[in-house]
């Protein structure tokens, strides 16, 4: 049976992430490495990751608990892969929640590749605060473009082969949206992706005072905006022909952003945004006089914006 190693970040996530983990205990494939990297947190975090481990370590589930000074979840996951021995690697965050054959399927879906996947994709719920989910919808074609709307490659969304992924290390300078900037570079190096049908197998706790990514964007404003400059620098490096394409959709993603400033009454964090988006986007592209509308929609609250730019897009 091959091995997986789960890498889980954890920050002063002392009374979240036992909930977390028990979902990982409870996963039907044997055998699992699970790597647990405390990002020197101030809360009894450390405390609880190393009674998981006192409670848990067996021969076929082995607990690693170490530290990562620099307190970024990239830096954390960096450290993770150090102590990776499994035939495979999963990264997860430490407030989301496994379907108990998530591992499982993911093996499953290797095994019934027909060209040796290097990456499996799976499916998301979103849930909210008051605990209502969504389910988000796998894009399969275009997917650098879609990974770029819509962010195909989030941390708890994929298992890779470790052959493969160990020779793309996560950027320690980025603190938000990283495993944004993190899919992007993983799809520039043109894995052979699969995917995992069926029911979202996993719940991606969004919003509200336990999430990870936080109550409004505006209370990292700058921060958002460091991922999406890394991406532009990504789209340069690469060997993609398109590359005013992939600007033009970061240059939406930035206006998306804008809007969501405005939105949360902060238009001066907004305008800023907003002229950068409009700097990066071709001056002779026909849809660009398209833009003002959809920030407006976007302020709004109205539905279907990304929709309506993968048609303006493409």
């Amino acid at each position: 049976m091959s091995t997986v190693s789960i890498i889980i970040p954890v920050y002063n996530r002392a009374n979240i992430v036992p909930r977390t983990l028990k979902t990982v205990v409870e996963q039907t494939h044997r055998p699992l490495q699970v790597i647990l990297v405390d990002n020197f947190s101030t809360d009894d975090s450390l405390v609880v990751l190393n009674q998981f481990k006192i409670d848990n370590n067996a021969p076929d589930f082995e607990v690693i608990v170490t530290q990562e000074k620099q307190q970024t979840a990239s830096a954390a996951r960096n450290r993770g892969m150090q102590f990776a021995t499994g035939d495979y690697v999963m990264f997860f965050d430490s407030d989301d929640l496994m379907d108990r054959r998530l591992v499982q399927k993911y093996m499953d879906a290797f095994q019934s590749s027909p060209r040796r996947a290097d990456i499996i994709i799976a499916r998301r719920n979103q849930v909210n605060d008051v605990g209502e989910k969504k389910a988000m919808p796998i894009y399969k074609k275009d997917i650098i473009a879609n990974h770029i709307l819509h962010s195909v490659l989030a941390t708890q969304a994929f298992c890779a082969r470790h052959d493969f992924i160990k020779k793309i290390e996560w950027n320690n300078s980025i603190s938000h949206w990283n495993d944004f900037e993190y899919g992007l570079r993983i799809l520039l190096a043109r894995p052979i992706v699969g995917y995992l049908e069926g029911k979202p197998r996993v719940d991606v706790i969004y919003g509200g005072a336990n999430s990870i990514t936080g109550t409004s964007f505006s209370a990292n404003h700058g921060k958002w905006e460091v991922s999406l400059r890394y991406m532009n620098l990504d789209v340069k490096n690469s060997n993609l022909i398109d590359k005013q394409r992939y600007y033009d959709l970061l240059a939406y993603r930035l206006l998306d952003l804008a809007a969501h400033y405005e939105r949360e009454g902060h238009p001066e964090f907004a305008k800023p945004a907003c002229q950068k988006a409009y700097s990066m986007l071709n001056k002779k592209w026909k849809y660009r006089k398209v833009m003002p509308w959809l920030f407006k929609r976007i302020v709004k609250g109205k539905r279907g914006s990304a929709r309506i730019a993968r048609w303006v897009i493409n």
